[in-house]
């Protein structure tokens, strides 16, 4: 019997780091030169751009590759930093706005910062799953905590923006078509972090399977216990769609993760005092008699045959759980695709023509 866990196959890149990536490589770089002679031309290039990128970021989202090197997001998201760098530097250099207003392009350029520091953090990084389960579980919960205020703050930006575009075209009296508050990604990405979050302490746990320590298994089904909870309270707090699947696969993939607790205690706590109990045979210093040996024997039996079950049980665990995780995304890559809508690209978002 092996005495290691299967490993989840964890995704390395989430839909909300796939739209960091888009937003560098779709953004035209007219936008940053061009010399525009009327409103509705230059807010219709910041218009257009954004739509590439809204589009982009759901035809990339149906190509994802199961398994990737957890590095390779390290290294996409440092590129991303640079060329929002390049991009801030561009705009700050050869964009004067227009007719000297540059609300517009300031708050673009802020809303770069916002995502250049977020990725600077960490906090956009949603696959740090090994990185994570090295920590104690009171880093895993502050560190995820750190992510959640983070990408709400990341996401009022982009509504800060926005709201600024409105306020930039009104001030030259140009209406634009009203706002979606309902923002597929924002939405997805919350879905995330309830997934992210699971499958962080679902990874520790396994950790601390593999280092036999009873009392951190006990405080980590405490915190998936919590994680279970909240998972409840969250999904129910963002059905703003009418499309549930997501909100769904992520109680589904909740209840099975908690439903470890029921299914494992027990055995492990009786696998380590075993285990326990054999290595203190081990170390005795006690002379050896035929009742000592028999003990010893004894011991050993009984430790293999409840390793062997235990084991057993967790690697049925973990396929029937490496099913539901690949469900998700599956889940996840269709509720991308019907719930965003996208008008031509190169239709006026203007609802004036002056």
């Amino acid at each position: 019997m092996k005495n290691d866990c299967q490993k989840i196959g964890r995704k390395s890149e989430k839909p909300l780091l796939n739209y960091l990536i888009l937003i560098i490589c779709v953004l035209p770089t007219f936008l940053f030169s061009q010399q525009y002679r009327t409103i509705k031309a230059y807010i219709d290039d910041f218009e257009k751009n954004e739509m590439f990128v809204k589009k982009s970021l759901i035809d990339y989202s149906q190509t994802l590759v199961e398994s990737q090197l957890e590095t390779r997001s390290s290294v996409t998201s440092g590129r991303i930093i640079e060329k929002l760098k390049n991009i801030n530097t561009i705009l700050i250099s050869t964009n004067k706005g227009f007719e000297k207003n540059t609300l517009l392009k300031d708050s673009f350029i802020k809303m770069n910062e916002k995502t250049i520091a977020c990725l600077t953090n960490g906090s956009l990084i949603l696959n740090d799953y090994d990185k994570q389960s090295l920590l104690s579980l009171e880093e895993i919960k502050l560190n995820v905590a750190k992510k959640e205020s983070e990408i709400k703050s990341y996401f009022e930006e982009l509504r800060n923006y926005e709201i600024n575009k409105r306020i930039f075209a009104s001030q030259f009296g140009v209406n634009l078509k009203p706002y979606n508050e309902n923002n597929t990604v924002e939405y997805n990405a919350y879905q995330n972090i309830i997934f992210y979050k699971l499958n962080i302490i679902d990874q520790k746990l396994i950790s601390l399977i593999k280092e036999k320590d009873k009392v951190g298994f006990a405080a980590c089904m405490k915190t998936l216990e919590m994680y279970h909870q909240e998972t409840y309270a969250r999904v129910s707090e963002l059905k703003s769609f009418n499309d549930s699947s997501l909100s769904n696969a992520n109680i589904e993939y909740s209840n099975f993760i908690f439903s470890q607790k029921g299914k494992l205690t027990l055995l492990f706590n009786d696998f380590v005092a075993e285990y326990n109990a054999l290595q203190k045979l081990k170390s005795s210093s006690a002379p050896e008699t035929k009742e000592s040996v028999a003990l010893y024997n004894t011991t050993v039996r009984n430790y293999n045959n409840k390793k062997n079950y235990f084991f057993t049980l967790l690697d049925d665990i973990q396929k029937s759980k490496k099913v539901l995780y690949d469900n998700w995304y599956v889940v996840n890559s269709k509720f991308l695709k019907n719930n965003t809508e996208f008008e031509n690209i190169h239709d006026r978002l203007i609802t004036n023509d002056d």
